[in-house]
């Protein structure tokens, strides 16, 4: 019998915590939504939870020419490498508007702390642990999008092979 009472006992547990647990689930399973922004020269700008980006937020973003372009649910992502995972837009989305260079704002629930990402193809997905606040982001933007550009530049000038000579970056190498 007392194995019996203490089934019992153990089931009825086991439903009181399913029941006080399922406010903490409902708030687990809370969806994020994103905000894209992009620019002229094709990079991005992932902002989640969209419903948290304030004027002063929007208005840095558009001071550095970013316009917004799509929303939608925020998933959870990792890099090209498959190293680090963060929310944010599917990978459909990131393919349509031919994204490979992106930075990733997660606005912190203090509604002034910020969290950056960075997505690109040669380092993959990167989270630095500081946390920023408005007026520092937008130097750090400016950098992040700076870097892009010098990468850019740098996959644009090819290597050509002629016969005879091997040309780097315009400038004679050699012959073999």
């Amino acid at each position: 019998m007392i194995p019996r009472v203490q089934k019992n006992i153990a089931s009825a547990l086991f439903a009181w915590v399913l029941i006080l647990a399922l406010p903490f689930s409902a708030e687990a399973g809370s969806k994020y939504y994103y905000q894209l922004y992009t620019q002229p020269e094709n990079f991005g700008l992932v902002i989640f939870p969209k419903e948290s980006i304030f004027p002063e937020l929007e208005e840095t973003i558009q001071s550095l020419n970013f316009k917004k372009v799509e929303s939608g649910e925020a998933i959870m992502r990792s890099g090209v490498k498959k190293e680090n995972f963060t929310y944010m837009m599917p990978l459909e989305v990131q393919k349509k508007h031919n994204l490979e260079k992106f930075i990733i704002l997660q606005i912190l629930s203090d509604g002034v702390g910020i969290m950056v990402g960075i997505y690109e193809q040669e380092f993959g997905l990167t989270l630095p642990t500081k946390v920023f606040v408005i007026e520092e982001l937008k130097d750090n933007m400016v950098q992040t999008l700076e870097v892009f550009r010098k990468q850019l530049r740098e996959e644009k000038e090819e290597i050509h092979w002629n016969p005879d000579d091997i040309i780097i970056r315009n400038k004679l190498i050699g012959h073999y």
